[in-house]
């Protein structure tokens, strides 16, 4: 083998060596759209816990983003139980005021967590708020 051909097979080993590398180490996280490896979202119940990742499909009741901030918050009707749905401005509020109205179906992935004594939904991103086809 030549000089030129043994270097293009070691920087090739190189190359490989680190695509290996890096998929063992971030490939989890970036197959779970998102989500945390190994945590999958579960259908939102009044049990469900604080911290807990959560997923639900509920009719926007109202809308107003916040004071201080620019981030969004909705009051949501899930099943007879009214919902505030948070999120930050980081998530894509303002585009998702714009988008969502009230009286929408939507479908929220987000986290549980507690504000002032009430349960709220944290969303993360803006695409884990999706409108529903139907209405």
């Amino acid at each position: 083998m030549e000089k030129e051909e043994k270097v293009m097979v070691l920087l090739l080993f190189m190359t490989l060596t680190s695509l290996v590398t890096a998929y063992l180490c971030f490939g989890p996280e970036l197959t779970a759209s998102g989500q945390e490896a190994g945590e999958e979202a579960k259908p939102y119940t009044r049990e469900s816990g604080e911290g807990e990742k959560v997923f639900l499909e509920a009719q926007v009741l109202s809308k107003r983003l916040t004071y201080t901030g620019g981030h969004l918050l909705l009051q949501v009707d899930y099943n007879s139980e009214v919902l505030s749905v948070f999120i930050p401005k980081t998530a894509g509020a303002e585009s998702l005021n714009n988008s969502v109205q009230k009286g929408d179906i939507i479908s929220v992935t987000g986290t549980v967590s507690e504000y002032e004594g009430k349960r709220e939904i944290k969303v993360e991103r803006k695409e884990d708020i999706l409108l529903s086809d139907r209405q």
